[in-house]
Formats: structure tokens, sequence, C-alpha cells
């Protein structure tokens, strides 16, 4: 079987009330980082990860497999990460290479020491060295790992690993995955060479190579034009065991920083394919002459389009609503709604690209603070937006009474209520809820009435009108002309 060698080095190892006559100060709302060792990780700021913070730091239901050495999960920016720990071969034991790289993505906002790229996502953290030394593998455990990853609901797979040759048994399980729709990323190699390693070299996976915190290409990084992203590799701040804190070169540590930026970007958007991650990848800014991109978190979010989108004014002052788009992304598997609401009560469902009124159950809707939710689904993952908009209804209440025939009144009312009919001497004729619209009434045509109209709207006020008969003068004698 073909060992697939660590692709690092270790470097080194750290111990462990308001005036309103006076204007009022106004602070950026950031997410702020309390870490006591961040400020040692240049990666971060260099990368743009400290700015997608405020965007997210990772949902829950995005799955990376870290596909490895065993991390520490008794150290304490470890400790409280969501993840199953699984052991391909051999005991998972805590190992510096696994660890340091799962500090890399992982590390916890807790105060305590480095900063995780995606902090909140979930992880399976997957060992499959072995050995004295636990310092080799082969492609056949490798790509058990894999398999078992993505029955596992892997999103992500992380290998910051490689060898010279191709097998053939791990590459159709890294084709098998991203057929599922599994984003691979795996570390160039660390030989110096004009060509990149296996399984980094593979169509179906995104090579990532290695730069210092001058741009520069690291000396040591394998690079050849499959390469299309690059990031910190040298001198590079993360975890070691037994809670110690390590520097370390290498492709190895370059790769999960793609990692963790795509599963930022997954969190955003899960319903984005391996094809269309490639894609946005490839959108990218490159310097000049550069066959690569540099990784830039913020700017890979700020690209990415979101699965569900609603655009609307802040103010409507129209029954007839025609200038709000609710999209969804074009994939056939996702299924969405979007429900109007003022407050918690649920007063409408809207549809994609179609105008719609102010109007329900039976009543133009009162002015006031409306809410959209727009929810979409594959079945396993649901994201969700909204838009608060302040609704002005000019629509007067209001009540009128006319003669359609002999012996029926046509009585028309603009809001919901019930609506009352007096005779001359203020003796209910009739009474009944209706609907805003215009309906009949029998009765007798020729004498005086007051119709009253008392909204269900307590918020609009009770309104009244008077029905006058005709005076039908008397016809004149007919005379003949004899």
């Amino acid at each position: 079987m073909k060992k697939i060698a660590l692709l690092t080095a270790i470097a080194l190892l750290l111990p462990v009330g308001v005036d309103a006559a006076k204007p009022v100060i106004l602070k950026k709302h950031g997410y702020v980082v309390s870490e006591p060792q961040v400020t040692s990780q240049y990666y971060v700021k260099q990368i743009g990860t400290d700015l997608a913070w405020s965007k997210t730091r990772g949902a829950s239901d995005i799955v990376v497999a870290l596909i490895d050495s065993s991390a520490d999960r008794n150290h304490t920016d470890l400790k409280n990460v969501p993840r199953v720990v699984n052991s391909m071969k051999g005991p998972y034991t805590a190992d510096i290479h696994g660890t340091h790289t799962a500090g890399i993505m992982a590390g916890k906002h807790n105060r305590f020491g480095i900063a995780g790229l995606a902090p909140n996502v979930r992880y399976h953290f997957y060992n499959v060295f072995y050995g004295v030394n636990k310092d080799k593998t082969d492609s056949w455990t490798v790509a058990n790992a894999v398999d078992t990853a993505v029955e596992k609901g892997a999103n992500i797979i992380n290998l910051s690993l490689g060898g010279d040759d191709y097998d053939s048994r791990l590459a159709a399980s890294i084709k098998r995955a991203r057929a599922k729709g599994v984003i691979i990323v795996a570390s160039s190699g660390n030989d110096r060479k004009q060509t990149i390693n296996f399984p980094a070299n593979m169509k179906e996976v995104i090579a990532v190579g290695a730069i210092d915190s001058r741009h520069r290409l690291a000396s040591f990084s394998n690079m050849d034009d499959r390469v299309k992203i690059v990031a910190p590799g040298v001198n590079i701040l993360s975890l070691g065991i037994n809670n110690r804190f390590i520097f370390m070169d290498g492709t190895s540590m370059a790769a999960p920083m793609v990692t963790a930026s795509l599963a930022l970007v997954k969190s955003i958007n899960p319903y984005l394919t391996p094809g269309e991650i490639d894609q946005l990848i490839a959108k990218m800014p490159r310097a000049s002459g550069k066959s690569y991109t540099e990784l830039n978190t913020m700017k890979l979010l700020e690209a990415t389009a979101r699965p569900i989108h609603i655009s609307a004014p802040s103010v409507w002052k129209s029954r007839y609503v025609n200038d709000v788009k609710l999209s969804v992304m074009n994939h056939s598997n996702l299924k969405s709604s979007f429900t109007l609401y003022q407050g918690n009560k649920k007063v409408k469902t809207l549809t994609p690209n179609r105008s719609f009124t102010m109007y329900s159950s039976g009543d133009w809707l009162p002015s006031g603070q409306y809410r959209i939710v727009g929810q979409v689904t594959d079945g396993k993952h649901k994201r969700y937006t909204s838009r608060t908009i302040d609704y002005v209804n000019t629509l007067k209440t209001a009540v009128s009474v006319k003669v359609s025939e002999e012996g029926t009144f046509s009585i028309h009312t603009t809001r919901k209520g019930t609506v009352t009919i007096l005779d001359s001497n203020g003796k209910v004729l009739y009474e009944a809820p209706h609907i805003a619209g215009t309906f009949p009434v029998r009765g007798n045509t020729t004498q005086k009435l007051t119709v009253i109209l008392k909204p269900t709207d307590l918020r609009e006020k009770v309104v009244t009108t008077s029905f006058e008969p005709p005076i039908i003068e008397d016809e004149p004698p007919v005379t003949e002309t004899l």
C-alpha cells in the first residue's frame, strides 16, 4: 500500500446617562475577538476572516471532516467544539499534526488561546495515521475515511496529506464524494516541486499551495497550474497537544484555512455545489500574472449568492404591491416559502415573482409594521431571510348605499365589519358581518334608512351614512285636444 506523508514540519513550541442636547457616541457593530494569542495569528487578518466573522462564524448544520492524525480532543480550545471522533486504524491518540490543523479551523473562541477560523460549524475528526510515531498512512485507509465521512454527512473534507503516486481506490472515493456534493480540499505538498501531490492533483479536488506573511510563495510549496488557491502556510500558530500552542510550516496549514473559509461560505449558502464553489474561487481577484487566487474569506462571502432573497422598499403606500421581489436560487431540489407577518400573526402566503395585495381574510390590512419571512430547504439544510417594512394604508373606512333595483339595496364597504341598517324610527332592519366589498340587501327602497359600519379593526372608527328615497312628484293630468 502506498505511504502518504504528513505535509508539514514543526518549527517552535509555546507555553501555554445621556444628555439630549449633546451628540451621543455610536460604535461599529463588529465581532470582537478576545483570544489572548490572536495577535500572533497573522493569517487571520491576512485572509480577511476577522472581517468575515461579523457575517458568520459558521452554521451548526455544516459538517467539516478533517482526515488527518488524531486531534487532541482534550485541548481547552477543542474541548467544547461540536465534533465526532473516528479512528480508521489504530487508537485515537492525540497527535501534533491533527491537533494543529484542527485548531486552525475549529479553535473555540473562549478567551483561552487562539481563534479558530470557523468555530461554529460541526467537525468530524478522523485518524488515519498509524505506526509507532503515527507517521504513515495508506491510500486505502484514507479512502475508507472519505467514504465514511460522506456517509456521515460531511459537506467539506480536508486532506492535509498526500503522496507521489496515484491510487485508483482513493481517487474513486473522492470522485464519489464530489458527485454527492461534497467539497474536497487538499494540500499541494512540501517538496519544492513544480508539480503537486496526489490527491491534490485531481480535478475533483481544490488544491491549496502556501504563501508567507508577505504574500510570497513558500519556498517549500509544490506548485503547478492545478493550484487554484493559496493561503498562509509559514509560521502558523495553532494548537499543540497537552494544551500547548505551536508554530508550524506547511501546505498542511494552508489547506484548513481554505476549508474553514469554504465552511463559512457554505454556512451562508449550503446549497452551492462543488462546481459552483470552483467558479466562486475562479472569479476571485488574482495578482497580475498569477495562475492562482490568494485566499480572502471576506471577498468569498461577499461574492456568495444568498439562496433566498427579499428586495423591498422600507415603506409601502399602495395596497397593490408590485415592487417587492422574492427570489430563490435556481436549484431543482429546493423548496421555498414566503410569509407575510404582522407581529407574530401570519397574515398571508406570498408567491415568488408575483405581485400581491395587502388584503387578507376579507379586509384590507391596516397600517403598521409587517415582516416578510422567506424559507428555503433541500430537506437537509434550511435557510431563512426576512425584511421588515412599514405599511401605510391610505384607504379611508367608508360605507355607501344605493338602490340597485326595486326592493334591493347595494351596500358597499371599504373595510370588513358589521353592517347595521336602521329605519327612520331607529329599528334594526338588518345586521350582519361582511367583508370589504359590495353586496345586496333586500328591503323597502321607498323609506329613509341609516346604514352603520362597525369595522372589525378596532383601530378604525365607526362610520354612518343615510339613504333618502327619491321624491316622486305627481304627474300632471293628461288633457286631450279635441
